[in-house]
């Protein structure tokens, strides 16, 4: 078994790759899984750090659309729980505005690193958060089996989230998701 340090490397270089691929969903899912390994977060709160310090991570990637959508995410999250008016929530406020008030494309190109910008959140972003609990619950189990591929493939369909091309969730999609999250 490898060491946490060795896995949470795995995880965020794997993370890395994958956001430079313009693969959000696997990208968050490897940030998030490399965030719980350090931190050990869990509930409400261990999800509203999860989103700061991958919105953290998506800001040094130069990733700037990314970044403030999970730091929307994280305000989400703390004003569902009550928490509107709390330090954390105007420490997150802050970042999205510092994030949304600078030029990151321009410092970012002058480095050589290029940026998307702030365009608009497509289909797939919005929904990733509905694919990742999915593939969670069935690596939770344990190895993936087919049937239960397919049922959550079932259920993305019939909640319209497309997937990163734009078509229908199959069982072996869902499966190659829950392989990538595992490392295999």
């Amino acid at each position: 078994m490898a060491e946490p340090t060795d896995r949470t490397r795995e995880f965020y270089e794997r993370g890395v790759r994958a956001a430079r691929q313009g693969r959000f969903m696997a990208a968050d899912h490897f940030f998030q899984r490399a965030v719980e390994l350090v931190y050990g977060l869990r509930g409400t709160e261990g999800r509203v750090h999860g989103a700061r310090h991958i919105a953290r991570i998506y800001a040094e990637l130069g990733l700037a659309r990314m970044a403030a959508r999970h730091y929307r995410r994280a305000l989400a999250l703390l004003e569902r729980a009550g928490a509107g008016g709390s330090v954390l929530f105007g420490v997150v406020a802050a970042r999205l505005e510092e994030l949304n008030g600078a030029n990151l494309s321009r410092v970012l190109a002058g480095l050589g690193i290029l940026s998307p910008g702030n365009g608009p959140v497509t289909a797939l972003e919005l929904h990733s958060g509905q694919v990742l609990d999915e593939v969670r619950a069935i690596a939770a189990r344990g190895e993936p089996d087919d049937a239960a591929c397919a049922r959550a493939a079932r259920r993305l369909n019939a909640a319209e989230v497309p997937t990163g091309r734009g078509g229908a969730w199959t069982a072996r999609l869902v499966r190659h998701l829950c392989a990538d999250g595992d490392g295999q």
